[in-house]
């Protein structure tokens, strides 16, 4: 079973870069026409903001399409509208205005730098790097690009470069804690638990009323299993910022792996009661009350993080799981199918279906669902296991008995027995 408790790994926001806007003209009338355009172009682009911030969504569209047609040069017109539709998920079209910005403006590394944006938040990290080591190609004197680029970096698990660039901010002087915060978590993604703590304790020594520093300390704690560390940190990130979150949800972490289920339930729902857009919250908390028992209250939980992010793989798997323990396999197969539309490669979730076939009796098509995660995972110990017993049912006691020899031989305990009892060892 997949259901794993998470700690959420949460990057400092990133701020906007500086707005840069070149206006160019060929001639005096020109540079006046132009002019004239940009700047009624500026006041509908302004008009849109005004708007976005009322989360008026549609007429914001229309103030930037009208900037658009006022002025189809302004590359900024094209950003703004861009940024919109990812609001709206239209990730093509998105890109495809951020590539009209470049043809406009090809040496602006602001533009890059925000398609760059852009394609992190569309999990296009491999293009999003490629973007902003053009901007940095443009500008590397651009902290703030620079320090883009590590946020990017990072998602993509480039770490020793993650670091680089971060030292080389630090020796720039820029935003000395915040870099310092950074490089604590890049060490701690890169398992490099002691040198986190070496940096956290610099932080706090500048500036000991980081509850980031004081929450990733606490993280750090739950790495090293010193729970109780864990905790006091945790406990202190909350007291410097009531309102973090993040430091909720990991609290919540500690608590249960301290076996207090009722202080880690309120912490989750503290922090949902903060923000309710955030689906690893609704996740852990649905983690948690399946196994405390409530499997309907988890399902509600379930369904709200997938109704946030309807590609979070985790979330469709244990709904599946959770569907199946409530005997609802029609809908169980259903996360399962959705689940391998996002993540072909989910060795677990054929397992999964091979287990619901078992149900029907239909060992014929459980045992192909088990060949299918083994060979994604030829490791998977209870796979092995779960297709032994298929063949036995099915009578293929020679193969069915190797699988379960394989599961043994791989730590699969459970299939000690099984041997025992059907073939004869």
């Amino acid at each position: 079973m997949k259901a794993s408790f998470r700690i959420v790994e949460t990057l400092p926001p990133s701020f906007t870069p500086l707005l840069i806007m070149l206006f160019l003209s060929l001639c005096w009338n020109a540079a006046n026409s132009q002019t004239a355009a940009r700047s009624e172009s500026l006041s509908e682009i302004q008009r849109g903001d005004n708007l976005m911030a009322l989360m008026i969504w549609q007429d914001a569209l229309f103030a930037y399409d009208n900037a658009i047609a006022i002025d189809p040069s302004f590359a900024n017109a094209y950003m703004k509208k861009a940024d919109l539709l990812l609001k709206f998920g239209r990730k093509t079209e998105a890109e495809q205005l951020y590539a009209k910005a470049i043809k406009i403006n090809p040496y602006s590394a602001y533009i890059y730098d925000g398609r760059a944006k852009l394609r992190m938040l569309a999990k296009d990290y491999k293009g999003a790097l490629k973007d902003l080591d053009i901007a940095m190609g443009l500008d590397r004197e651009n902290a703030e690009a620079r320090d883009h680029l590590v946020d990017d970096l990072m998602a993509l698990g480039q770490y020793e470069r993650a670091l680089v660039e971060i030292d080389s901010l630090l020796q720039q002087d820029y935003r000395v804690v915040y870099e310092l915060e950074k490089k604590a978590l890049v060490q701690l993604l890169a398992d490099d638990a002691d040198s986190s703590l070496e940096t956290l304790e610099t932080i706090i020594s500048i500036d000991p009323n980081s509850a980031f520093a004081h929450d990733l300390l606490g993280v750090v704690n739950l790495k090293l299993q010193r729970l109780n560390d864990a905790l006091d940190a945790f406990n202190t990130a909350i007291r410097m910022d009531p309102s973090m979150v993040v430091a909720y949800h990991n609290r919540a972490i500690a608590h249960r792996l301290l076996d207090n289920n009722e202080a880690a339930l309120a912490d989750l729902n503290t922090a949902l009661s903060l923000r309710q857009d955030l689906e690893k919250v609704y996740y852990s908390r649905a983690v948690l009350k399946k196994e405390m028992g409530n499997l309907d209250d988890a399902l509600q939980d379930y369904n709200s993080a997938i109704r946030i992010n309807d590609e979070f793989d985790d979330a469709l798997y244990n709904r599946a799981y959770t569907l199946k323990l409530m005997g609802n396999y029609a809908k169980a197969i259903d996360d399962l199918e959705q689940l391998l539309d996002v993540n072909p490669e989910s060795a677990e979730a054929y397992n999964m279906k091979g287990n619901i076939e078992v149900l029907y009796a239909q060992y014929r098509d459980a045992i192909a669902y088990y060949d299918d995660a083994i060979s994604i995972d030829n490791e998977y110990a209870e796979a092995y296991y779960n297709r032994g017993l298929a063949r036995l049912m099915y009578n293929q006691f020679v193969d069915g008995c190797q699988d379960l020899q394989a599961s043994l031989s791989l730590g699969y305990e459970r299939s000690k027995t099984k041997l025992t009892a059907f073939c004869d060892q």
